[in-house]
């Protein structure tokens, strides 16, 4: 979709991130928010030659234009494709401010052809900036249910095509983020929450045949921990997305109990080393 405007926060030229351009960098960056090419999702294929045209620069120029913008953070292109992702798309301005529209988002990505390492960052980034966006909704909002709808699947097929790097690209995005936005996104995608609370990330072959013993004995303190885990912070959480989601949750827990853990959440486990 050809973009047809482009929304920027008014404090942009006193960033701390954007100060370290000097004027030339600084407009190569506000044509990357401007271009017709870029469409709503702030990832997008942009050519450097019509890269270079837009800000007037010569293509060495804008080389190292890029180079110093990735530097400061501001974006990431890659050489290759000549794509192009504006960092922080989502937690700001451009953050969705309904279900619909995060509908129409999530539709965006299902036909973009862009490098797997960054349509995976600018996927968790959408969904973290969607969740933080929707923490401003009224309690009885129907947005709620609709905001479920949009997420389950979206994160479901993300974590098909991905596996655990979707974890990694999540708990990257929540750094910094409050309780309520974790609390929240561990709901739609339950398999997150043992990522970011597992003790150690390195595979099992670094833990030691002695060690085996000890591991089990805290696998199962750690499993009992996992099934209270949304009882605990659902009285915490004042958040009107949380009373359903852990009702739900909960639900959940009982039907695991009976049935046992699902297959990708043992397959996660192995992966990570709780489980021989």
């Amino acid at each position: 979709m050809t973009k047809t405007f482009a929304q920027i926060e008014t404090t942009l030229p006193h960033s701390r991130k954007l100060r370290q351009l000097n004027h030339k960098e600084r407009w190569a960056y506000l044509c990357a928010h401007l271009t017709p090419l870029g469409g709503y999702i702030g990832l997008f294929r942009y050519p450097k030659a019509v890269w270079a045209d837009d800000a007037d620069l010569s293509v060495t120029e804008l080389d190292a234009a890029i180079h110093k913008m990735a530097e400061a953070g501001l974006l990431t292109f890659d050489e290759d494709e000549d794509f192009v992702r504006i960092h922080s798309w989502f937690l700001k301005k451009n953050a969705p401010e309904n279900a619909s529209r995060m509908a129409s988002i999530a539709a965006d990505y299902a036909d973009l052809d862009a490098p797997d390492a960054m349509l995976l960052e600018s996927a968790a980034e959408f969904t973290v900036g969607a969740v933080k966006r929707a923490q401003r909704w009224k309690p009885d909002s129907v947005e709620w249910s609709k905001l479920r709808d949009v997420f389950k699947p979206f994160l479901a097929g993300m974590r098909h095509n991905y596996e655990d790097d979707l974890h990694e690209a999540l708990a990257g995005q929540l750094n910094g983020q409050n309780r309520a936005v974790k609390v929240e996104l561990c709901a739609l995608i339950p398999s997150l929450q043992h990522h970011l609370e597992a003790p150690c990330r390195h595979p099992a072959h670094t833990v030691g045949a002695h060690d085996t013993k000890t591991r089990r004995h805290l696998d199962e303190t750690k499993t009992r921990k996992d099934e209270n885990y949304t009882d605990q912070f659902s009285a915490e959480n004042v958040q009107p997305f949380t009373a359903p989601s852990s009702a739900e949750v909960r639900g959940a827990e009982k039907g695991k109990k009976a049935q046992g853990p699902h297959s990708e959440t043992i397959e996660a486990a192995r992966r990570i080393g709780a489980i021989p």
